[in-house]
């Protein structure tokens, strides 16, 4: 079969009806704005707490391992620009119900990201207002980003852009700020700090090993949700040009704003003094410097990195409920279309899930942010490994068919296995951790629903088309 008539019939398994409308500018920055979020501005007191410093190892770990995902993802990406994205891959490479699993554990992964979310602004409301129900700014952020999802998807990709955009520059102005403590002194007494903070407070790994393995669920969790640029391309206006463009810079820039800005945080400031912060430590820095207005227009800024990473999380989730309907893999409900050409029943499903964390928060306000955040790394990681193993599926046989590829991975296949043993370290991590151990039970519970959902519905699956114009099968 031609190869061209391949990229046309991947396209309407998975996009068609979608309205192509996100611009290469929008895309990028909702790849950022969607990892750049409560995971780093305020889940970072929490892995911190864990491991001290040596989190930075967890962070340069966890950065080789999302830059390996997102070149493999790149590769097929570029050359088959589908919404359901690494989900389509795997039920085309590597059957169907591999497909299916990972378009269900993804959605779940989104659906608790938000979920942790919304709990973390509640939180960050309370810097303002301490006796303020956390629960209720979630709901009401929960409202707005279900009624922005069901607008024109243009809408959607400006409101995500600007949101996008403010957080890169929170980023930007604490890291400028740190440095300026760091190298000059400014704002201590004019004594420059230093690296000193790195190992003076009990030293790098006050505890040891099993501190940095706790804390790896938290840090995976704080880079996930970057793959959601090549479930974009579904909606994308120039897919092949923009999706190259994009998966170059993004990669880089989430890894500079991460571990950049970690760094700079542990070096400016003794990371045991911050980590008894019932809040977030970019607050705290500018609240300690005697910058309060400013230590308040950052809070503000965090909190609408919060809705930016939510209003991602509900396109997202939505968008492979679409996709997996589309198929026949999930009702046809999902694959229903509104007038703005967007999934409305996806999207409304996708929000009802989320709102059990709204409820969760009103309940437990002070644990509810940790245990979903852990709950979600197994899913992370699930949807990373089958990334990489699709993309050596998928490199044999465009080699096989002596296929050009246009965005091809280095180093192959050396990289994705790599990428493939890291993802087993991080998995040994979380469930060999006490705290995070709730993450792998959680993650095998839903996998066992998605089992047995999947078997309950296979023999009345139809036959849709792959890669190579055959059937999935069973």
């Amino acid at each position: 079969m031609p190869r061209n008539q391949n990229k046309d019939q991947l396209q309407e398994t998975g996009s068609e009806g979608l309205d192509r409308s996100l611009t290469n500018r929008q895309i990028q920055m909702m790849a950022i704005g969607g990892v750049i979020g409560v995971g780093l501005f305020y889940g970072a007191s929490v892995s911190v707490k864990l491991a001290g410093p040596a989190v930075l190892i967890d962070f340069v770990i966890c950065g080789v391992l999302v830059a390996i995902v997102m070149r493999s993802l790149g590769e097929m990406t570029v050359e088959y620009p589908v919404s359901g994205s690494f989900s389509h891959y795997a039920s085309a490479l590597l059957g169907r119900r591999i497909g299916f699993l990972t378009a269900g554990m993804w959605w779940f992964y989104w659906v608790a990201t938000v979920m942790s979310e919304l709990a973390a602004i509640g939180k960050l409301v309370q810097y303002w207002y301490p006796s303020f129900p956390a629960w209720i700014p979630g709901l009401v952020a929960l409202i707005f980003f279900t009624v922005s999802n069901l607008l024109a998807v243009r809408v959607f990709g400006e409101i995500e852009y600007w949101f996008a955009v403010l957080k890169v520059l929170a980023v930007l102005v604490f890291m400028a700020f740190g440095s300026l403590i760091i190298l000059t002194g400014i704002f201590n007494n004019g004594e420059a700090v230093g690296i000193n903070n790195l190992w003076i407070n009990d030293g790098f790994m006050p505890n040891g090993w099993p501190g940095i393995f706790a804390a790896i669920s938290l840090v995976v969790q704080a880079f996930s949700g970057i793959e959601t640029l090549a479930v974009e391309a579904g909606e994308s206006h120039d897919p092949n040009a923009a999706m190259q463009k994009a998966f170059k810079s993004v990669t880089f820039r989430i890894l500079f704003f991460y571990i950049g800005s970690m760094l700079v945080m542990l070096c400016a400031f003794p990371w045991n003094k911050w980590i008894v912060h019932d809040g977030s430590p970019y607050v705290l820095m500018f609240s300690k410097i005697g910058i309060p207005l400013a230590a308040g227009i950052v809070n503000l800024i965090i909190i609408l990195s919060a809705l930016s990473s939510c209003n991602t999380g509900l396109y997202g989730g939505s968008r492979m409920l679409f996709s997996m309907s589309k198929k026949g893999i999930y009702s046809q409900r999902f694959a229903k279309l509104n007038r703005n050409k967007i999934p409305h029943v996806a999207v409304w499903a996708t929000a009802a899930m989320i709102f059990i964390g709204v409820a969760i928060t009103y309940l437990a306000p002070d644990k509810v942010y940790v245990w979903i955040t852990s709950a979600s790394a197994f899913a992370s990681l699930w949807t990373w490994g089958i990334i990489l193993v699709c993309e050596l599926a998928f490199r044999r046989r465009m080699i096989e068919q002596q296929t050009e590829i246009k965005y091809p991975m280095p180093l192959w296949p050396v990289l994705p296995m790599i990428g493939l043993l890291l993802v087993l370290i991080s998995f040994i991590a979380i469930a060999t951790s006490p705290l995070t151990k709730i993450s792998m039970f959680s993650g095998v519970a839903w996998l066992i629903v998605l089992l047995v959902y999947d078997q309950i519905r296979t023999k009345k699956q139809p036959a849709f088309i792959l890669l190579d114009g055959q059937n999935a099968g069973r």
